[in-house]
């Protein structure tokens, strides 16, 4: 074990943890930048679609059709939260919902077509983004960060999110 028995953090360890602390620091950086992102798309979707429901709506197009639990679920808030949401998405004609036919009192949750096409139109401007911004970079280098970010968020997941 490093350090164990030397009364203190070995300079592996003090290297780990300065670059752990980098490393919670860039995230941060990121985050702010991407919350950003997300509200500019946000608004390019639907002028009154927050970056909170954009993400919904990202969530729903890649898992649909989802019940309003498990999109609470993975958002980690809570079902009268969610439903706000929701609301807000079907008033706005971006999603529909249809009964579960494994559940009698629930729906699932899935795009409308117009969702579905205003969606596509916002996934390729950012994607177009995205090439102009990092245009710059070998593909190997693009790779290599979505490979870690990849790592890093299965190493972020709850534990049962990891099975």
């Amino acid at each position: 074990m490093a350090g164990a028995g030397t009364g203190g953090a070995s300079p592996d360890d003090a290297a780990h943890d300065e670059a752990v602390q980098r490393l919670e620091r860039e995230i941060s950086l990121l985050l702010r930048r991407s919350r950003s992102v997300l509200r500019t798309l946000a608004t390019r979707l639907h002028p009154d679609v927050d970056a909170a429901s954009y993400a919904v709506l990202l969530a729903i197009a890649r898992s649909s059709p989802l019940r309003l639990v498990d999109l609470a679920e993975e958002f980690g808030l809570d079902k009268s939260t969610m439903s706000r949401q929701i609301s807000s998405l079907l008033a706005l004609g971006l999603l529909r919902r249809r009964p579960d036919p494994e559940d009698g009192r629930a729906f699932l949750l899935e795009l409308s077509d117009g969702g579905r096409e205003r969606l596509e139109e916002v996934s390729r401007a950012r994607h177009e983004e995205f090439r102009s911004r990092l245009a710059s970079w070998s593909a190997d280098d693009v790779g290599t960060l979505a490979d870690g970010l990849t790592r890093l968020a299965t190493s972020l997941a709850p534990p049962e999110a990891r099975l």
